[in-house]
């Protein structure tokens, strides 16, 4: 009679034969990851990190080189499984067996450490940003998350205070090959991409760690980040200008051209209050706004592709009347009573500044950044003290486009934790929180997809028509000597000199 317990052991073979097989698998896989990451080794837990290592090859070998003669036994079995572990054991005791064990281990280690990804450099990651970000900014949430999953890559921010040109002044004296290199990586204007791309500041970033994600991307933002096929940025958020307009004032609605939000027209509708509109003057602000007036009036002394048009000779950047009649519409904002405030004066505005004076109800409109509309979000109370309600609305003609964009400094020590940092810092559940928690735009299509206010839908409409200002390493000194220029043409008398025509063509040339 056939012994009942030798019988029923059949029936646990194939279970116990995938049972080897998975544990072989895993154990394999984690020896795997660990010779791939084992260049870290010289790090505080180097010496355990090492004999863990060590202990998981010699592990994945065995079990890898017993898995063969294992799956005959198991399937053989008619004895008791300790008798089977001894038989493999013998098996493995063989020379031949043992060189299988010694080359497997080889094999493996070798194999993960050439086919896996190299592991990230360890060590602090300074961002230098042109401000000093609140506790409460998004921003500073993402590098919280980011520093809790990669405490050897902790990343924290420096801030390069002060007005624009300021902070610019002090991220590129950072960046020059005798600075002081503080930065693994810089969250740059878009405008400053040239410079620092020309003048060797950053580290093309590496495509293939890319690969799927570039897609993604919204076009106008990823193209700040390009100069043919090399890609020297990622877009943490871009941004474009909106026409905020009150709802509580009979009579306000969006504007079809320039003139109705910052012109006679608009202050004809405005309702009785203050002004129609706040001018923001102060800084780059007003090139922003210069190049919107120009743009609406069929100026292309810039053109929306951030090409500035010069003489045939090219030795002046050529104006035209429409150029002109742009500049002076410009200018009359703020000398028409009831088109802009006077008080704050519009030289010394800020974006911030309008802000505050729109959610004080002075102004039926107010031409301002996507992200505006957060930080009037977040002044409800005064908003409702006010009696203020408002909307958002597409400009009736080309945005300025806005935004930061990611860039790895040329000097770090630590390029592939720098890139990895923000490819993070960009991805879409990062973008998410940025536009959720924020109200940054973000740079993701697949954000807008799931947008369900009203406010994206609207941000991205007008991300689809905005321009570029100058695209050029010297863009700084520009700005500030077109700004000069077209403050001067205020009567249709008014022209811009030869002379400053040819200095704003020589700067184009530096």
């Amino acid at each position: 009679m056939t012994d009942p317990v030798v019988q029923r052991r059949p029936g646990y073979r194939v279970p116990l034969i995938v049972l080897f097989a998975l544990v072989t698998a895993v154990i394999s896989s984690v020896s795997a990851r660990l010779s791939a990451d084992v260049a870290e080794w010289w790090r505080v837990d180097g010496i355990p990190y090492l004999a863990a290592t060590a202990v998981m090859l010699v592990l994945s070998s065995v079990l890898i080189t017993a898995l063969p003669r294992a799956v005959k036994e198991f399937w053989q079995w008619s004895g008791p499984f300790p008798a089977v572990a001894d038989r493999v054991l013998k098996a493995l005791g063989r020379p031949p067996k043992a060189v299988g064990v010694v080359s497997t281990i080889l094999v493996l280690g070798l194999g993960s450490y050439v086919l896996l990804p190299p592991p990230l450099e360890s060590g602090e990651l300074v961002i230098m940003t042109a401000s000093d970000l609140s506790p409460r900014d998004p921003r500073t949430t993402l590098i919280e998350q980011w520093n809790e999953s990669h405490p050897r890559n902790r990343a924290r921010f420096e801030p390069a205070a002060g007005e624009t040109e300021e902070q610019h002044e002090r991220m590129a004296g950072d960046a020059k090959p005798d600075g002081a290199h503080k930065a693994d990586v810089y969250l740059l204007d878009v405008v400053w991409m040239s410079e620092f791309i020309d003048n060797d500041y950053l580290r093309e970033l590496d495509q293939s760690k890319l690969a799927g994600s570039l897609g993604d991307f919204v076009a106008p933002a990823r193209r700040t980040c390009e100069v043919g096929d090399k890609m020297w940025a990622l877009p943490l958020n871009t941004d474009v200008g909106l026409i905020y307009h009150r709802t509580d004032i009979p009579n306000i609605t969006p504007p079809t051209n320039w003139d109705g939000h910052s012109g006679i027209p608009a202050a004809e509708a405005r309702g009785g209050l203050e002004s129609a509109n706040i001018a923001q003057f102060s800084d780059e602000m007003l090139m922003v706004e210069a190049l919107e007036a120009i743009w609406a009036a069929g100026g292309e002394v810039v053109t929306k592709d951030g090409k500035v048009t010069l003489t045939p000779d090219e030795s002046r950047v050529r104006f035209t009347k429409n150029d002109y009649e742009g500049m002076r519409k410009l200018n009359a904002e703020t000398r028409t009573p009831g088109v802009a405030l006077s008080d704050p004066p519009p030289e010394n505005t800020t974006s911030l500044d309008a802000v505050e004076q729109f959610a004080k109800g002075r102004t039926a409109f107010m031409r301002n950044w996507a992200v505006a509309h957060e930080q009037l979000t977040n002044r409800q109370d005064e908003l409702d003290a006010a009696g203020v309600t408002f909307r958002a609305a597409v400009p009736p003609t080309a945005s300025v486009l806005g935004g930061q964009n990611l860039a790895v400094s040329a000097r770090t020590d630590k390029p592939k934790a720098a890139q990895a940092l923000i490819q993070f810092l960009t991805s879409a559940q990062s973008q998410q929180i940025l536009a959720e928690i924020g109200g940054f735009a973000p740079t993701r299509d697949s954000v807008y997809d799931r947008a369900q206010g009203e406010h994206l839908v609207q941000v991205r409409r007008a991300l689809q028509d905005a321009g570029l200002r100058p695209t050029n390493r010297n863009y700084t000194e520009f700005s500030r000597a077109f700004r000069n220029a077209v403050k001067g043409v205020v009567t249709t008398q008014d022209v811009i000199s030869d002379d400053t025509a040819r200095e704003l063509a020589e700067i184009l040339r530096k």
